[in-house]
């Protein structure tokens, strides 16, 4: 189902996975995906690490991910979040989320071990063999500990099946200095929602936005804008101040943003703490100007 169609700017929204007392909540998940339908964005990831996907078990990943696609389509489309440290065990993982009706891949570039660039494309070279689905790559060296510039966007242009990347937060100058076939060559989504405007501006594809999971009408709104008028400026202004009070990917803050609009419980897994009581504070003031903006579907059937 998923183009990732350049013509259009697109939203894709890395979903919190819901917890209360130590299980997955099925209904508060259910719930997150309705909302995400009824803003129209163009799909959702499972399992991404905004949803705590290492501390999920094989068991937990299927469901989510047998959920999202049941509950999803055909309104939008389900990406897995698929990526480890290791090949085999992402090529696993690949397979395993395609047999389950994936749409698409979101496959992080190994993270810690630092291998060179010549394993990196060897890596996602033997993913592209061993599935038929589209493939966005994660490039985020604040989580992965390797940078590997331009050349990386260079040496994935010759694998077919990588058709996106995913740049983190703070990448913009790194977006900004590739030459203009590479930025032609793959859908560019940008992490940074404090800096997805210049990003969408420099002709950035569209967005991977935690803060969706709390606002997803208004973030959808601003990606799918082709320019930014006048009255568009308090908005704007509005969901730079939501960005900076849950500080690029704090779990725990977007979890109590998203119990503060749609009451679905903020618990985290360890490592991840709950909020200290000054970002909880922080994040409410942030979003009090969305509290009648966003539908809650907390008990949705």
């Amino acid at each position: 189902m998923t183009s990732f169609l350049r013509a259009r700017r697109q939203t894709y929204t890395p979903l919190l996975t819901p917890f209360a007392e130590g299980r997955v909540d099925m209904g508060a998940f259910e719930a997150a995906i309705d909302r995400q339908i009824i803003a129209g964005v163009d799909g959702v990831i499972v399992c991404d690490v905004i949803g705590e996907g290492p501390t999920l078990g094989a068991d937990e990943r299927e469901t989510l991910l047998k959920t999202a696609v049941f509950r999803g389509r055909p309104h939008m489309s389900v990406i897995v979040a698929a990526g480890t440290s290791c090949t085999a065990k992402t090529i696993e993982r690949c397979r395993r989320a395609e047999r389950l009706g994936a749409d698409a891949l979101l496959v992080t570039v190994p993270y810690y071990s630092k291998p060179t660039l010549k394993g990196v494309s060897a890596h996602f070279r033997e993913i592209a063999a061993a599935v038929n689905l589209p493939i966005v790559v994660d490039d985020d060296p604040g989580r992965t500990a390797k940078d590997y510039g331009p050349a990386l966007v260079e040496a994935l242009a010759e694998i077919d099946a990588v058709v996106g990347i995913c740049h983190g937060a703070g990448r913009f100058e790194h977006f900004a200095g590739l030459p203009a076939w590479l930025k032609n060559r793959f859908s560019h989504l940008s992490r940074g929602d404090g800096e997805l405007m210049e990003f969408l501006d420099m002709g950035g594809h569209g967005a991977l936005s935690a803060l969706a999971n709390i606002i997803p009408s208004p973030v959808q709104t601003m990606v799918a804008m082709t320019e930014r008028g006048g009255g568009c400026n308090s908005p704007l202004q509005a969901m730079s101040v939501a960005a900076t009070a849950v500080d690029v990917d704090d779990v725990a803050a977007l979890k109590e943003a998203q119990f503060f609009l749609h009451q679905s419980a903020a618990d985290v897994r360890l490592p991840l703490v709950a909020a200290e009581p000054e970002i909880i504070l922080r994040v409410r003031r942030a979003f009090a100007p969305f509290a009648r903006c966003e539908p809650s579907t907390r008990h949705a059937a």
